[in-house]
Order: C-alpha cells, then sequence, then structure tokens
C-alpha cells in the first residue's frame, strides 16, 4: 500500500466472496456488507430460499450476488460454491466460514455422541472442507475468515462440551491454515462472536440477553452488523498484515466475568 485511502482500503471492488450460512443472521449480514463494499457475493446455504433472499436483497440494493445451496458437511458440499464463484465472478478472492450449529448438549460425562460428530461434521471438518476446496482457486490476496466463538475461551455454562471444544478447534485450524497458505498469498483469521442477536438465537430467554448486556462493558448483546464490520476489515486491504489472529468481538464480555 503505498497511499493511505481510507476508501480504498476498506473496499472489495472486483473481489469475489463466498460467505456459508448466508440465509440469515451474521451470515447474512456480512453478504450484504460486502456487497455494499463491492464484492460479487456467492451466498451459499442449507436453505436455498433463504439464500435466494440475502441475493435479492443484494440485488434491490445495486450488488451482485449469486445463491447455491450447500451442505458444508457433505464431502462435495462447497464445490458448488466454488465453481458458481468463478464462473460468474471470474475469480475467487475470500471465504468465510460462517455455517454452523449449536445443538443443546448434556453435561459430562454423559455423552450425545450424535450430537458431538454433527457439531464436529459441520463447525469443524465443514470448514476445513471449504478451506480445502476453495484455497486452490484463490487468487494471491485473498482472506480466509473463520466464525468461531467465545465460548472457545470462555464457557457461558455446563453441557457445551461439544460446541465450545469445535470452536476451539476451529482456532486451532485457523492458525495452522494461515501458516500453511501463507506462502500463497492467502490469509486466514477467525472471528469469535459474543452473544449475538439472530434467528438462531430468537429463542433463548430474556434474562440471558438482560444478563449479557448487564455485564458487558458495552453495555449490550450483538448484533449481526457488529460481526460483519469485523468480517469486512479482515477481507479488506485494510488487514493486509493481519494473518493467523482470533478476534473476539463480544463487547468486552469475555474479560468481565
Amino acid at each position: 500500500m503505498n497511499e493511505l485511502q481510507a476508501t480504498s482500503l476498506f473496499r472489495l471492488d472486483d473481489k469475489t466472496a463466498i460467505v456459508t450460512g448466508a440465509g440469515s443472521g451474521i451470515g447474512r449480514a456480512i453478504a450484504l456488507l460486502y456487497a455494499a463494499a463491492g464484492a460479487g457475493v456467492v451466498a451459499a446455504d442449507l436453505d436455498s430460499t433463504a439464500a435466494e433472499e440475502t441475493v435479492a436483497r443484494i440485488v434491490r440494493g445495486g450488488g451482485r450476488a449469486h445463491a447455491v445451496t450447500v451442505d458444508v458437511a457433505a464431502p462435495e458440499g462447497i464445490e458448488g460454491a466454488v465453481t458458481a464463484a468463478v464462473e460468474t465472478f471470474g475469480a475467487l478472492d475470500v471465504l468465510v466460514n460462517n455455517a454452523g450449529i449449536y445443538p443443546l448438549g448434556e453435561r459430562l460425562p454423559g455423552i450425545d455422541w450424535e450430537t458431538y460428530e454433527r457439531t464436529y461434521a459441520v463447525n469443524v471438518f465443514g470448514a476445513l472442507r471449504c478451506i480445502s476446496a476453495s484455497a486452490g482457486r484463490m487468487r494471491p490476496g485473498g482472506a480466509i475468515i473463520n466464525i468461531s466463538s467465545m465460548e472457545s475461551l470462555s464457557l457461558s455454562g455446563p453441557g457445551n462440551a461439544h460446541y465450545s471444544s469445535a470452536k476451539a478447534a476451529l482456532n486451532g485450524l485457523t492458525r495452522a491454515a494461515a501458516v500453511d497458505l501463507g506462502p500463497q498469498g492467502i490469509r486466514v483469521n477467525a472471528i469469535l462472536p459474543g452473544l449475538v442477536k439472530t434467528e438462531g438465537t430468537s429463542g433463548a430467554p430474556q434474562p440471558l440477553f438482560d444478563n449479557i448486556a448487564a455485564k458487558a462493558p458495552s453495555g449490550r448483546v450483538g448484533e449481526p452488523l457488529d460481526i460483519a464490520g469485523a468480517a469486512l476489515f479482515l477481507a479488506c486491504p485494510a488487514a493486509s498484515y493481519v494473518n493467523g489472529h482470533c478476534l473476539l468481538v463480544d463487547g468486552g464480555i469475555t474479560i468481565s466475568r
């Protein structure tokens, strides 16, 4: 970067991004913000109708987007999204591994193996498959962003071993991938959100939101756009020297527990 031009540092013009889990919540917010920043967006989601709605919102706003149906836990799941990115927009520059699940678990020593295996299949191996499929077709200067969780560092309570350990594994994968892909000119980072108001957390009891808001130094729970803003930074030229980092975006709740 030869000149400090704020506009260009935070733009994604002429870039193409795949966002998994783009049909709602954090993934939709990231897809919309990337499109607003100039990127062509492949909105990938298991729910095809939700992915199409994200694309419709982008197009209505004057952006460029394409929807694909993806199950990241399937061996061939991400291949269609990668092909769509290259064929529709001519390249691939950014991958956001946002697709994830947070099923109810049980307190150890009890183990529901089906829950554990599905959690790891989506949250860890799904991200690994997406990285493996995308990195080989990504242009130098590319960025991969994994959406982890503050739960990987600070447990909210018992019964979360399946989810917190999977997200901790995702943090480790982030650092390992940064080492392996750095020579290709690809950066790999993670975002660790705190509690965020989304469709997925809408069923949580209100006292949980109130408790987090009361304890967080920021005085509130997160919104999808809070995470999207961090994802935009990590994808942009402004973050060209940020690699292998796990960024907490939790309003400070982790340090106040």
